[in-house]
C-alpha cells in the first residue's frame, strides 16, 4: 500500500507559503517514509526519508537541509540500543518508538505510538530529532527528548482534501512550548491538519492517494 499526499503550508490569512508531499510505503513486513518540504517564506528545502518497522518504530532516516546556498546532510541508523549519526552515538535504554525530522507526515507517525486511550492525558513518547526548533533547521545535530502526546477525541474534519473522520492529538515538544494540536485519519493516521500557537502558520491536507503494492 502506497499514501501519497500533499500538504500546504498557511499563513494566518490563508495564503499558500510552501508546501509538502509525501509517500507512505507499507509492503514486506516494512514501512517507509518519504517527503519534500518546501517552505518558501523562509527559503528552505527540506527532504525526509525514515524506515520503519511494521510498527512504525523506525530503524534509519536521513534529513537533507538545504538554505541559504548551504546543505546539511544527517543520516541516522537506529539498533536496539543505540542510535548512531555521523560520529554521534546515544545509548538507547529500550528500542526507539521515534524520530522526528519535522516533515508534517512524520509528525503524524507519533500518533502510533500514543494511541487512542486515556483521552486527555499527556504520555511522554521518547524521540532523537535532528534539531529542537520551531522550523528544524536550527541547532543541528543528533539530540534525545521525549514528546508528550494525549490524545483528545474522535471528530468529524473538513479540510482542502475533503471531509473525514480525524482523531485529535495534542504534541508537545518542549515545557515552555504551547501544544500543537493534530488532526489525523481516524483509523490509519494520515496527517490532516495542524495549527500551533507557536507559529502564525497553520497546514492542511490538499490531496491524497491511497493506492495497492504496485499500483
Amino acid at each position: 500500500m502506497i499514501q501519497s499526499g500533499r500538504i500546504a503550508y498557511r499563513d494566518a490569512a490563508g495564503r499558500e507559503t510552501g508546501y509538502e508531499t509525501f509517500d507512505l510505503i507499507a509492503a514486506q513486513g516494512r514501512r517507509l517514509l518519504r517527503a519534500l518540504c518546501v517552505m518558501e517564506d523562509i527559503g528552505l528545502i527540506r527532504e525526509v526519508s525514515i524506515g520503519m518497522g511494521d510498527d512504525f518504530r523506525p530503524r534509519d532516516g536521513q534529513c537533507r537541509i538545504w538554505q541559504g546556498g548551504a546543505e546539511s546532510l544527517m543520516r541516522f541508523a537506529i539498533g536496539p540500543d543505540q542510535a548512531v549519526c555521523g560520529d554521534q552515538a546515544l545509548p538507547l535504554a529500550a528500542p526507539l518508538p521515534y524520530l522526528g525530522l519535522h516533515p508534517l507526515s512524520g509528525d503524524a507517525l507519533i500518533i502510533h505510538q500514543r494511541g487512542t486511550d486515556a483521552p486527555g492525558d499527556y504520555r511522554p513518547i521518547a524521540a532523537i530529532t535532528n534539531s529542537i526548533s520551531p522550523n528544524g533547521e536550527e541547532d543541528l545535530h543528533m539530540q534525545a527528548m521525549e514528546i508528550a502526546v494525549a490524545y483528545m477525541g474522535e471528530t468529524a474534519l473538513n479540510v482542502a482534501a475533503g471531509q473525514f473522520a480525524a482523531w485529535h492529538y495534542r504534541l508537545c515538544w518542549r515545557d515552555d512550548w504551547p501544544p500543537a494540536d493534530l488532526w489525523v485519519r481516524a483509523g490509519d493516521g494520515l496527517f490532516l491538519m495542524m495549527r500551533w500557537a507557536m507559529v502564525p502558520a497553520w497546514f492542511e491536507l490538499t490531496h491524497w492517494h491511497d493506492c495497492p503494492q504496485g499500483g
